[in-house]
């Protein structure tokens, strides 16, 4: 738990670069949760790890009343800037297991490539207590996939992931394609799964720009800073050599909807 602890605060070290490298979700992706959630212009809505506000300020333009919960304070500094013309938002910093918010009172509580940071014990329990009755809860997630075009880039540079061990060496990492992507397991005494749908995303990458995304995922922000640079400089360099200077990297991002029972 220690260690859980530590990665999902790993990010709090590097909030700028959060928050421009990252990928961006769909706008399409936004109207489908508006829609299956039956939202309207009173709806109250609860954010689980908002980050710097990517996924928040979609919603927030849509006048929707919006609570967010950040456990990271450098992240919330950045989100509260980058949300500061919505008044519409608030955000509160701390542990979402840990805070205490209005039960029954939100008709959507939703998280954006971080409900997996929430403890199992609590993960369905509270926001199906927070929920009013029949509201949704909608878990986005980025996944990472094949371009089904032979995965490349991606075969190329296993070797430099397991020389600094970034990779479980008893099974080779493998990319799914997007058809394999499910949605996101719920506990079925507390939410019934109403909506599922895939949103592809592809992005282009120079070699720098590639290493900063990678810059911001806890498994690299947890190594060593000598370990740091010198895989992202291995990586920087096969991008160059191999890939005159930039890859297409293939996202889904998938939306998961429960309805409270």
């Amino acid at each position: 738990m220690a260690e859980f602890n530590f990665l999902r605060q790993t990010f709090n070290e590097v909030p700028l670069l959060y928050n421009e490298a990252r990928p961006r979700y769909p706008d399409e992706l936004f109207s489908t949760l508006i829609d299956v959630s039956n939202l309207h212009k009173d709806s109250k809505l609860l954010e689980i790890g908002p980050g710097t506000g990517q996924a928040t300020k979609p919603l927030a333009k849509k006048g929707f009343d919006i609570t967010c919960v950040e456990i990271g304070n450098s992240l919330t500094e950045l989100a509260k800037y980058e949300l500061r013309h919505y008044s519409n938002v608030e955000i509160l910093t701390g542990a979402f297991e840990e805070i205490v918010l209005p039960l029954t009172y939100f008709d959507l509580v939703f998280a954006a490539t971080s409900f997996h940071w929430i403890e199992p014990s609590v993960k369905f329990l509270k926001p199906h207590s927070l929920l009013k009755n029949k509201g949704s809860l909608a878990i986005i997630h980025t996944n990472h996939v094949s371009d089904e075009k032979g995965d490349v880039f991606f075969n190329l540079s296993q070797p430099i992931y397991d020389r600094y061990d970034f990779t479980d060496k008893k099974q080779k990492p493998k990319l799914p394609v997007i058809n394999d992507i499910q949605p996101e397991e719920m506990d079925e005494c507390l939410f019934q799964l109403i909506h599922f749908e895939i949103f592809p995303v592809v992005i282009t990458y120079s070699a720098k720009n590639f290493v900063r995304l990678l810059n911001t995922y806890s498994n690299h922000l947890a190594a060593s800073k000598e370990v740091q640079t010198a895989f992202f400089h291995e990586i920087e360099a096969l991008i160059m050599d191999k890939f005159q200077g930039e890859i297409e990297k293939h996202f889904a991002m998938s939306l998961s909807i429960g309805q409270k029972i």
